[in-house]
């Protein structure tokens, strides 16, 4: 009896270790697919582009107007753009409405015009009319409504408001009567435009409306996004 009474308590002891040793790895894998889950959820919805706070986009592309022969011509255009997200900056709440954005777009956009016969970077001319040092700048200060598509990385905005533009030789681009001379002009025109984002990736179309000849500009450029 006695040896029997040994053999059943190694037998039971070896029972509860057996049945230790099932349950643990069944416990470990619900715990990791939780946890994978969870982070799964976190990467869907938590892109750059929903966590932007701020954006920095270097930007290059085109530059498309009437020259002073009344010809259409076009220029290479280099671009700094700066925004703000307010939603991000100031609401704290659910993820649905930080698919949204809203907040300020500035930067500059800078083309070298040179005389009428130049090239696509402004020199080479082929006949001079005196404005081989013309030069263009725009100041966009407009507001940019958006909004980022769920579980993707693709942003769909537009913008308005206005352009601060400069122009070195002013005769050089006709913005309307008022403002044409042979010195340089700082005016501010109405803009419209939007903005194609896909993760780093950003397309910038543009117009300035102006009294005279509209100016379109259009980018690509790159999305540095911080937040």
């Amino acid at each position: 009896m006695h040896q029997k009474s040994r053999f059943m308590v190694l037998a039971s002891g070896l029972a509860l270790v057996s049945a230790l040793s099932i349950g643990k790895p069944a416990w470990s894998a619900d715990d990791t697919i939780a946890a994978r889950t969870e982070r799964t959820e976190a990467e869907v919805y938590k892109g750059p582009l929903q966590r932007e706070i701020v954006g920095i986009k270097p930007q290059a592309g085109l530059m498309v107007f009437k020259d002073s022969s009344g010809n259409t011509d076009s220029r290479l255009a280099a671009a700094l753009v700066v925004e703000m997200n307010a939603v991000n900056t100031f609401y704290k709440g659910d993820r649905g409405l930080k698919n949204w954005y809203l907040g300020p777009s500035t930067g500059v956009i800078y083309s070298h015009l040179g005389d009428p016969t130049s090239n696509f970077f402004g020199t080479n001319a082929s006949g001079s009319v005196g404005q081989a040092g013309s030069n263009f700048l725009i100041v966009p200060l407009n507001l940019k409504v958006g909004y980022l598509f769920p579980d993707s990385n693709f942003r769909l905005s537009v913008r308005g408001g206005g352009n601060f533009t400069y122009r070195s030789v002013a005769d050089a681009m006709n913005f309307g009567p008022t403002t044409a001379g042979p010195g340089s002009r700082w005016r501010m025109y109405p803009n419209i435009g939007a903005d194609i984002e896909l993760g780093a990736l950003m397309i910038r179309p543009d117009f300035t409306l102006t009294p005279g000849d509209q100016v379109f500009t259009g980018t690509v450029g790159y999305n540095i996004s911080l937040g």
